[in-house]
């Protein structure tokens, strides 16, 4: 059987873009880089990286609608539609996305046993679920989940092939319970709305003895300050907020949280490979 073809990505017009402000000081950035019809751009209180001109949320809806978006990326193309018995099928077992993601998921539970200091149990959301694969593993350590994911194509995998309690759209529209021990968000905090917004959301969902944990690219990395504009994680369509461990912790803080911890190594398994991403663990602030 032949190979699926991959479409080609979407091209974007300035009629699908927005203009925003930073989410923390509520003024336009100064350019950074012009991406026409996207600008990457910063702003001149606080420092915090974003898109603006950015896609309007229905433009943004179509690209994560895709079903080619997760192919060839994240789970590079090894994860199908599920079986004719519902399970979910790894095409590609040994495809290097896929070793890595095992990598980040045994990495991130192992973490997670760490900072919380004890055995797994409880209650654990996944914002940005994708395909279901992370909060299925948390599922079979012990934790009760739920998830939340925008893409249409990857809330259907991991209900269906996966059996996940995984709300469609954004998570202030999903209809959860109060009352989380863990709030997981990897690769995830870049691409909402308004990451303030998000973080707040996400603290009126925790036990007050709760833990963050996520990841992000971090424009502060090496490989973001020497290739500008060839940066492979820049993604303007897609990554719309860029933060430092700086200006991680002051969203956080600002939306109760403190930052607790950053592990920036790629050797650290939570991180694998990665030279330009981090992985942060933080807090609710007592109220």
């Amino acid at each position: 059987m032949a190979a699926p073809v991959t479409p080609p990505p979407p091209t974007w017009t300035a009629e699908d873009t927005e203009e925003v402000d930073c989410c923390l000081c509520g003024v336009r950035g100064r350019l950074v880089h012009d991406l026409a019809p996207f600008g990457v751009v910063r702003c001149p209180s606080c420092g915090l990286v974003f898109v603006s001109p950015r896609l309007r949320p229905e433009a943004l809806q179509r690209l994560y609608d895709d079903v080619g978006y997760f192919e060839g990326g994240v789970y590079g193309g090894a994860v199908d539609g599920g079986s004719a018995d519902g399970g979910a099928q790894e095409t590609g077992r040994f495809d290097p996305a896929m070793v890595l993601q095992r990598t980040w998921t045994a990495g991130r539970l192992a973490l997670l046993d760490r900072v919380r200091g004890r055995a797994a149990g409880g209650r654990l959301l996944e914002v940005g679920a994708g395909y279901g694969l992370f909060l299925d593993a948390a599922r079979r350590a012990g934790w009760t989940t739920s998830g939340v994911e925008l893409s249409r194509t990857g809330a259907q995998h991991a209900v269906d092939a996966l059996d996940l309690d995984v709300f469609c759209g954004q998570l202030a529209d999903a209809p959860l319970t109060p009352g989380f021990d863990v709030v997981c968000a990897w690769d995830t905090v870049e691409h909402v709305p308004d990451p303030l917004d998000f973080w707040r959301t996400a603290r009126s969902l925790m036990a007050e003895d709760g833990v963050v944990l996520f990841s992000t690219p971090y424009v502060s990395s090496l490989p973001a300050r020497l290739l500008g504009t060839r940066w492979w994680t820049l993604k303007p369509a897609e990554h719309i907020w860029h933060f430092t461990p700086r200006t991680h912790a002051m969203v956080l803080a600002r939306a109760g949280f403190a930052l607790t911890q950053v592990v920036r190594s790629p050797l650290a398994p939570s991180n694998a490979g990665r030279l330009d991403s981090l992985v942060g663990v933080a807090r609710p602030i007592p109220v």
